[in-house]
């Protein structure tokens, strides 16, 4: 998922839709993994793994991600910057940790389901269209990523 994460394409999707529609970017790449996996989970499901990530969310990264914003150019002493750069490590260990938690609540694959990430992003107020746009995406990431490493 970090591998995918890393296409400028797919990270620049996923800072739109964070910062456009408060998207849990960590939530949706694990979505899409199991869109990916054919995983096939249930509306209810989702609705628990994002009520899960809420928590964490809204009170580890969420604070985080605002002291480290606030800061960026209130606070420009070269100690000021490395405190900042600090907490942006912290904030994606956060993420990190986020991911994980996530992955252990994911269940074993079902039948076949419609899209998480796609029911995940019209709960977030996306159109069908936006989120097939970032299906893409995300499929073009991954597959490229997953060439690469191929190759290696």
């Amino acid at each position: 998922m970090c591998a995918a994460y890393r296409d400028t394409d797919l990270a620049g999707a996923c800072l739109a839709l964070q910062q456009a529609f408060s998207v849990d970017v960590p939530l949706l790449l694990v979505l899409s993994l199991a869109d990916r996996a054919s995983y096939g989970l249930a509306p209810d499901t989702i609705a628990a793994l994002e009520s899960g990530a809420r928590t964490w969310r809204d009170t580890v990264i969420v604070p985080l991600r605002q002291t480290r914003q606030v800061m960026k150019y209130r606070f420009t002493a070269p100690a000021e910057v490395a405190f900042r750069e600090d907490i942006k490590r912290a904030e994606l260990k956060a993420e990190h940790l986020h991911v994980l938690r996530l992955a252990k609540l994911v269940p074993a694959p079902l039948a076949a389901m419609p899209s998480a990430a796609r029911h995940y992003l019209a709960a977030c107020g996306l159109t069908h269209a936006a989120a097939d746009d970032f299906i893409e995406t995300f499929a073009s990431a991954y597959a490229a990523q997953i060439e690469r490493v191929e190759h290696e």
